[in-house]
């Protein structure tokens, strides 16, 4: 089979010097591609010896590589379009949740009328959990204990009494979680409520403002409350 000259071959990949409209054209798309593969396979069905003509299944493979890169260009575009239309979704959902208070990860603890409520992510079953409540200053206030907590989500509440009965005032607060199965310390998560402000996007995962000043990934919400 007769080569092709390497200047066609430029011309046709797109790798000469400046056009003479001194426009640049996209050399990647897969209609581009695809226009350079014709325009190549023609050339060759030219320049080729009549006496030693192109093999028919070199022919063949060549078509149904240009027939797969068009083919992957084209389902790029469609995932593309597919997440682009997930996300909105998604941010239409996480504008629902606006006003409404969520369980996230956060050891923020906040009393109001006297009452707080919180809850622990446990690893595995424990003989014992112990929750420490602190002040803005870091001192513990308060110290109670739920005995035998299983498995996963335990919820706990506080009267907003520090250990001497005293009412203390509504705000911000804290807590530590210890947990013990067997004389062992084992995985104990904190988590609080939080009242949602308001909604933003962060890439492809909206992200929640939280009443504490904080921001959490719309995928971190375990739980979602009146």
């Amino acid at each position: 089979m007769a080569t092709i000259d390497q200047s066609i071959l430029n011309k046709i990949n797109g790798t000469t010097g400046t056009s003479g409209s001194g426009t640049t054209k996209d050399v990647s798309s897969a209609d581009a591609i695809q226009n350079r593969f014709l325009k190549l396979f023609t050339s060759q069905l030219q320049a080729q010896d009549p006496l030693n003509p192109m093999d028919n299944s070199q022919m063949t493979a060549q078509m149904s590589q240009i027939s797969t890169v068009t083919g992957l260009e084209k389902l790029n575009q469609a995932m593309s379009g597919l997440t682009q239309a997930q996300m909105a979704s998604q941010s239409l959902n996480a504008a629902a949740l606006i006003g409404r208070n969520v369980l996230v990860g956060d050891s923020g603890l906040n009393l109001k009328d006297g009452s707080a409520r919180g809850a622990v992510g446990l690893s595995q079953n424990a003989d014992q959990l112990k929750i420490d409540v602190k002040d803005s200053k870091g001192n513990v206030v308060d110290s109670f204990s739920i005995e035998q907590p299983k498995n996963g989500l335990t919820y706990f509440g506080w009267d907003g009494k520090n250990v001497t009965g005293e009412q203390l005032a509504d705000g911000e607060y804290s807590f530590a979680v210890t947990a013990t199965q067997g004389g062992k310390q084992i995985d104990a998560t904190a988590l609080s409520y939080q009242q949602v402000k308001s909604v933003g996007i962060d890439g492809l995962t909206p992200n929640l403002s939280l009443g504490n000043g904080k921001r959490v990934t719309l995928d971190t919400v375990v739980e979602v409350a009146a």
